[in-house]
């Protein structure tokens, strides 16, 4: 079995041993993030993280705080945002490069200050402007929202942004808050980052077009040891879909998108709408996902409530 290296700023939550990071797990004055981390280093048949792509954007402005509210409210284990720059160098949550699509202003978000970008206003998921509170959200603030409470992917934080990234979740006391990802491969993360990667959680994204997948994989796995992957496979025939009995094996936690066909083999969200959720959900889980991301929190939360997978 592989053994999993904790980062450095997370070692608090658990002692050098097994016994003690149970103890963790079951202590009266545990939070729900913590049980959550717990899970994340400690994948088992018997749970399934829930991870909610934007938030729960059908229930609020994607990239919100509400929508991030809206997942701790209904159990999400991990909501997904992304994160960009503004022209003042703060980190806002927004998905694209620009604010049109997501709200009533236009133009670049890396042409606006931070102060700028609080006057515009969020729409919904079919385009309305939501209210007056809905705005454009700091990762500060969703860091200090999501304290204690829920764990959040960061999408968009490779390159230059990651050691920003770091330094807001440090001041927020959040660094075991949040997982960061990227396509590079660990030499490249070392040398850009150092030993900051052994301060973070860091989860590779595992391309079925990488050119040499079993390489890419056991390099992070000497050297960084993920304690999570984002498994992106085609075809079942995609190297990346066998890979994940091995990761199973070695107690590293598998995260299926089921967000589009060419990323799970066609195992969707709507193919879950269409054909049942066991078409989709139970599939991923049953050849090897431990953590599903999905645009429908509440219709997969059901589901592995149903197939007890969820508290």
């Amino acid at each position: 079995m592989m053994k999993q290296k904790l980062p450095i700023s997370i070692l608090f939550l658990f002692s050098i041993t097994i016994a003690s990071a149970q103890i963790v797990a079951t202590s009266n004055g545990k939070t729900k993030q913590q049980e959550i981390l717990y899970k994340l280093y400690n994948p088992t048949k018997n749970y399934v993280l829930a991870v909610a792509h934007r938030g729960a954007w059908s229930q609020a402005p994607e990239n919100s705080l509400l929508a991030i509210q809206r997942c701790i409210d209904m159990g999400v284990d991990i909501a997904e945002v992304d994160v960009r720059i503004t022209k003042d160098s703060q980190m806002v949550l927004i998905h694209d490069l620009t604010v049109d699509r997501t709200t009533n202003g236009k133009g670049k978000v890396a042409d606006y200050t931070l102060a700028e970008l609080k006057k515009l206003r969020l729409k919904n998921a079919v385009g309305i402007p939501w209210s007056s509170k809905q705005q454009i959200p700091t990762l500060e603030e969703a860091m200090i929202l999501a304290k204690g409470k829920i764990m959040i992917n960061l999408d968009k934080t490779e390159a230059a942004t990651l050691r920003q990234a770091y330094e807001v979740l440090k001041k927020t006391g959040t660094i075991d808050h949040g997982i960061f990802k990227g396509n590079d491969s660990v030499q490249v993360m070392r040398q850009k980052f150092g030993t900051l990667m052994d301060s973070i959680i860091y989860m590779p994204k595992v391309w079925y077009s990488l050119p040499n997948i079993s390489t890419y994989i056991s390099n992070f796995n000497a050297d960084v040891k993920p304690v999570i992957y984002e498994m992106l496979f085609d075809k079942v025939t995609s190297p990346v879909f066998g890979k994940i009995q091995e990761m199973n094996a070695n107690k590293i936690t598998v995260l299926a998108i089921a967000l589009w066909d060419e990323i799970c083999a066609g195992r969707t969200d709507e193919l879950a709408v269409i054909e049942g959720p066991e078409q989709a959900y139970g599939w991923l889980i049953n050849n090897g996902a431990n953590a599903i991301m999905t645009d429908h929190p509440e219709a997969l939360l059901a589901y592995l409530r149903k197939k007890k997978l969820h508290k």
